[in-house]
């Protein structure tokens, strides 16, 4: 058992050298050119909901053929 505090241990491990240095500061933040408005209008509450789709178009199975003639003016009355 160790009597009092006069007990010194030998020095075994010394510290590790410095070997890394903070890098040189070389880009500076931008200055500030913008700032945000605050909000002062706040979104509405959702009230109203889409419903989904359920039914989905018809394919299509007939076209419109092209106008090839036009009416004839009305000339007599």
């Amino acid at each position: 058992m160790w009597e009092g505090n006069n007990i010194f241990l030998p020095i075994t491990h010394y510290p590790l050298p410095i070997t890394n240095y903070p890098l040189p500061i070389t880009h500076y933040p931008l200055p500030i050119t913008h700032y945000q408005l605050p909000i002062t209008h706040y979104p509405l509450p959702i009230t109203h909901y889409q419903l989904p789709i359920t039914n989905y178009p018809l394919p299509i199975t007939h076209y419109q053929l092209p106008i090839t003639h036009y009416p004839l003016p009305i000339t007599d009355f």
